[in-house]
C-alpha cells in the first residue's frame, strides 16, 4: 500500500538554501534571465554564477527517495510557492538522482506534476487531482513532503497527508510519511452513502451539533472545511457523547459563528466500521495543556505552529497520526446569551475528529427535533470517560492527574 501521488516542495525541503529571483542574477557579468546565472557545480549543487554564496545543495537522501517513489508505482509532484518555476526547474535539470531501474536521471525528467507558483498549495493540489481524475488520483491517496509549516492547511482542506520536513528531507522523515499515510488508509471504509445499513458493522460514538454547509459536505463522503468556528484542538468535528450539550452548542454556534438566521441541526455521529473505530490511534489530552491549543483568530502560521506543536507531544504520548483526541471541557455557564444545561463546576467530554478521519470513517445521520428532545429525555449519553478500555484510549499521566485533581472517575 502506497500513495498514488507523492508530492515534494523545493526550498529547504529537497534541496538547503533558496532559489530566489531576486537575489539570484543581481551581480556583474548577470545574463537577462534569471535561470540562466544558475550554474552546475555537481551534480548535487548548484550556485549563483554571479555569486558564489547563494547555493543549493541537494539533500543526501533525496536520490535514494526518489528512486523509491517510482519503484512503488507512484508519481512524483513538485509542489512549490516558489514565484520562479523557470529557476527551480533549471536546478532540477542540473540535480541528479536514481530512477526506479536504478539508473542516474536528471530529476525534473522524472517529475510528473510541476507545480511551482506562489499560491496556496490547495491550489496547486486542486489542479494535481484535476489532471489525475482519470486514475483516481484522490486527495486521500497523496501526499506532501515539506518544509513550510502553513502546509498543514493541504490535510484539513484537501484530505492530502502532510509530512513535516523541519530540516529538510530525510530518509526517516520519508518514512515516517508514508507510515502514517499507510495508517490513514488501514482505517479506510469507502463511502457507501448515508443509510446506516450499509455499514453492517457502524457504531453511534456522539452526537456534533453543526452548520447546514458543513453537514452537506459530510453527506456526501467529505470532510468539514470550515476555518473561522473556535476550534481549540484545531480544526475538526467536535462531539459530544451527551446529546444536551450537542444541542447548546448548535444553539452556540448561531450566537457566535454563523449568526441568528443560520440552520444548524444536531446529527448522530457513527463510524462506519466500529472495529476500525476501536482500533485507531486516539489521546485524551488534559485540558490545562494549554500550549496545545490552537486560536483559529491568529495568523496561518501561529495556527499551524499549534498544530505541529500538538501532533509533538501526542507522539511523546506514543500515539501517532492520524489520531481522535479526547478532552474534558470547562463549563460554559452562561455566556453569549445562552445557559448551559450542566450546572458549574461539572466538566464535559469532547471528542474531536480531524478531517482525514471524517472522510475515511465517519457517518452522520441527521436527528429530528423529536428525536433530540426524546434523547434529552431518556438522558441519553455515551460517556466517553467509561471508555477508556473499550475504545483502546491512551490515557497520559497528565491526563489521569487532571481527573484527579477534579474529582472525576474514567475507567
Amino acid at each position: 500500500m502506497y500513495p498514488k501521488v507523492v508530492a515534494l516542495s523545493a526550498d529547504r525541503t529537497i534541496f538547503s538554501g533558496d532559489l530566489n529571483e531576486n537575489t539570484w542574477g543581481k551581480g556583474h557579468g548577470a545574463h537577462p534571465k534569471v535561470e540562466d546565472n544558475i550554474q552546475k557545480v555537481n551534480d548535487h549543487v548548484v550556485q549563483d554564477r554571479t555569486n558564489a554564496n547563494h547555493k543549493c545543495e541537494l539533500y543526501p537522501a533525496v536520490p535514494r527517495i526518489v528512486g523509491d517513489i517510482l519503484k512503488n508505482g507512484a508519481k512524483l509532484a513538485i509542489v512549490s510557492r516558489n514565484s520562479s518555476r523557470d529557476m527551480v526547474d533549471r536546478a532540477l535539470y542540473y540535480f541528479m538522482v536514481k530512477d526506479q531501474h536504478g539508473k542516474d536521471r536528471r530529476l525534473i525528467e522524472l517529475v510528473t506534476y510541476d507545480e511551482v507558483y506562489d499560491q496556496h498549495k490547495t491550489v496547486h493540489f486542486r489542479n494535481i487531482h484535476t489532471y489525475g481524475v482519470a486514475n483516481n488520483e484522490t486527495y486521500i491517496s497523496m501526499i506532501l513532503f515539506d518544509n513550510m509549516k502553513q502546509s498543514t492547511r493541504v490535510e484539513m482542506m484537501k484530505g492530502v497527508t502532510y509530512q513535516w520536513c523541519p530540516h529538510g528531507l530525510t530518509w526517516n522523515m520519508y518514512n515516517e510519511g508514508i507510515a502514517t499515510w499507510r495508517r490513514m488508509k488501514a482505517h479506510q471504509l469507502h463511502w457507501r452513502g448515508l443509510q446506516l445499513d450499509a455499514y453492517p458493522k457502524q457504531k453511534l460514538i456522539g452526537y456534533s451539533g453543526m452548520d447546514i454547509g458543513t453537514i452537506e459536505l459530510l453527506e456526501k463522503g467529505g470532510r468539514r472545511l470550515d476555518r473561522k468556528e473556535a476550534a481549540r484542538w484545531g480544526y475538526a468535528m467536535y462531539v459530544a457523547d451527551d446529546p444536551v450539550v450537542a444541542k447548546y452548542f448548535s444553539d452556540w454556534i448561531k450566537a457566535t459563528t454563523f449568526g441568528p438566521q443560520a440552520k444548524t441541526i444536531v446529527c448522530e455521529i457513527h463510524a462506519r466500521d466500529g472495529d476500525l473505530w476501536d482500533s485507531m490511534n486516539k489521546i485524551w489530552v488534559p485540558d490545562n495543556r494549554h500550549d496545545l491549543k490552537t486560536d483559529v483568530d491568529q495568523d496561518e502560521l501561529t495556527v499551524a505552529k499549534s498544530e505541529l506543536t500538538r501532533d509533538k507531544q501526542v507522539i511523546e504520548w506514543g500515539v501517532h497520526r492520524p489520531y481522535v483526541l479526547f478532552s474534558r471541557h470547562p463549563n460554559m455557564g452562561k455566556r453569549d446569551g445562552l445557559q448551559f444545561p450542566i450546572p458549574k463546576p461539572q466538566r464535559f467530554n469532547e471528542l474531536v475528529i480531524y478531517g482525514q478521519t471524517q472522510e475515511t470513517l465517519i457517518v452522520i445521520k441527521r436527528m429530528t427535533d423529536a428525536q433530540l428532545n426524546q434523547a434529552i429525555r431518556n438522558k441519553v449519553n455515551l460517556q466517553y470517560e467509561n471508555k477508556i478500555a473499550e475504545w483502546n484510549i491512551t490515557m497520559p499521566e497528565e491526563t489521569k492527574a487532571d481527573f484527579r485533581t477534579h474529582h472525576e472517575h474514567y475507567s
